[in-house]
C-alpha cells in the first residue's frame, strides 16, 4: 500500500507527485493524499478528510486510530443509522457506506472523539483494561460492547478523571463522530 502526494504549488504551478509509505509524511507534507489498497484508489481527499471523514472502512482502518465496532443496522433515520452492535449495545452512527436495514456495518469513532462522561447518544459500560501515559493525553485502552480493544484518548487537563485498571467507567460519541461504513 502506499501513499500518493500531489501538492500543487500556486505560485508556479507545479505538481509534484511524492509517493511514501509514511502516513505522518504523506497527511503533513500534502494538499491531496491517495489512498491506494491493491492498486485501487480508495480515497483521494485533503489530509483531514481523509482522517476526518473517511468514506470506507479500509481508509477509516488505514489512516490514524480508530475504534472500530461492528453489528447489523436495524433502522435508517434520515442520514443516520441505528445499529444493534455485536456485543449488544445499540449505536446511532452517520450512514456514511454502510448498506440497507438488515446488512452489516462497521462502525468507525476515533479515540479522541470518545469522552469519559455519559453525555452523548451513544453510551455505554467501560472496563478499563490498559492505561498508558504520553505525557499530554494518557492512552486507555477498554472492553466496550464485547470489544477488549476500544481506544480511548484522555487529555491530560486538568481536572480530567483519573483512571484505574480494572474499574468500570462510562463513554460516549455524538453521532456525528461515528460513521457507519461497509463491513
Amino acid at each position: 500500500m502506499q501513499y500518493e502526494i500531489k501538492h500543487i504549488h500556486e505560485q508556479l504551478g507545479i505538481t509534484v507527485v511524492y509517493v511514501t509509505h509514511d502516513q505522518s509524511e504523506a497527511l503533513t507534507m500534502s494538499d491531496r493524499v491517495a489512498v491506494f489498497d491493491d492498486g485501487v484508489i480508495q480515497q483521494l481527499a485533503p489530509p483531514d478528510d481523509l482522517y476526518e471523514r473517511p468514506e470506507n472502512a479500509f481508509v477509516a482502518q488505514f489512516i490514524g486510530e480508530n475504534n472500530k465496532l461492528e453489528g447489523v443496522i436495524r433502522a435508517q433515520e434520515g442520514d443516520n443509522v441505528i445499529v444493534d452492535l455485536d456485543g449488544g449495545m445499540t449505536a446511532r452512527a452517520l450512514a456514511v457506506n454502510s448498506g440497507a436495514v438488515g446488512e452489516r456495518t462497521m462502525l468507525s469513532i476515533r479515540p479522541e472523539r470518545v469522552s469519559l462522561s455519559a453525555d452523548g447518544p451513544n453510551t455505554s459500560e467501560a472496563f478499563v483494561k490498559e492505561l498508558i501515559y504520553l505525557g499530554d493525553h494518557i492512552r486507555c485502552r477498554m472492553a466496550v460492547s464485547g470489544h477488549d480493544d476500544f481506544i480511548v484518548k484522555v487529555p491530560n487537563a486538568a481536572g480530567h478523571k483519573h483512571l484505574v485498571v480494572g474499574e468500570q467507567t462510562t463513554v460516549s460519541w455524538s453521532v456525528e463522530d461515528c460513521r457507519a461504513l461497509d463491513a
